[in-house]
């Protein structure tokens, strides 16, 4: 059986860069919690819709 997938999902499969449809991008990490939330404007890329309450989280954790 073959898939066809789109140059945009084989980026997403193989690229390590994760790009938000704010502009913001970052490079996936192994220890991050939430790796693909922006923590720019908090959308959230699997679920496809912004996440205010982890964003909030991330910004008062990201000063300890």
């Amino acid at each position: 059986m073959k898939i066809i997938i789109t140059e945009k999902q084989a980026e997403k499969l193989i690229s390590k860069k994760i790009k938000c449809k704010c502009g913001h991008s970052w490079i996936k990490e192994n220890m991050d919690k939430n790796p693909y939330l922006c923590h720019m404007c908090g959308w959230e890329q699997n679920k496809e819709k912004y996440d205010d309450e982890k964003l909030i989280i991330f910004w008062k954790n990201y000063k300890k």
